[in-house]
């Protein structure tokens, strides 16, 4: 997913409920995201489209509490979707689990989690699409 408001060693943000990436305790922002699949950005990467808000869940801006909807596009229109809510914790944690918490089409009904890490590059540094930080999603479904 690319462009989540996260915090990153060198990243800034104009946001008005930001500092330095941070999403701070009960400021809120608004998921509208592409999904890839893939770290690239560009023609034939996407495969959907990622709607939702997170809001900072910690006053230092350590977590913040998520909930979106990832939206599956099929022949030019978005088909199949996962839910998705849970506590992404951003600093001090390699991975998060949100839960997913059902979906349409092919995935009514669907039950599971999904792990939620920032890309990293070899060098350490957040990966970015020049908005925000590059998120990898691992998504496992009972």
């Amino acid at each position: 997913m690319h462009g989540v408001l996260l915090i990153g060693p060198n990243q800034s943000t104009t946001a008005s409920t930001t500092t330095k990436g941070r999403l701070f305790g009960g400021a809120m922002t608004v998921i509208d995201d592409e999904l890839t699949g893939s770290a690239e950005i560009g023609p034939g990467t996407v495969v959907g489209k990622a709607r939702g808000f997170c809001v900072g869940s910690a006053e230092e801006g350590t977590s913040k509490t998520v909930a979106f909807t990832a939206m599956f596009e099929e022949g030019g229109h978005y088909k199949d979707s996962l839910s998705f809510f849970g506590v992404q914790r951003i600093v001090g944690a390699e991975e998060s689990r949100v839960a997913v918490m059902g979906g349409t089409g092919k995935y009514v009904g669907a039950k599971g989690y999904a792990t939620v890490q920032a890309v990293v590059t070899g060098g350490g540094e957040h990966v970015t699409d020049g908005v925000g930080t590059l998120l990898q999603f691992f998504v496992y479904l009972a």
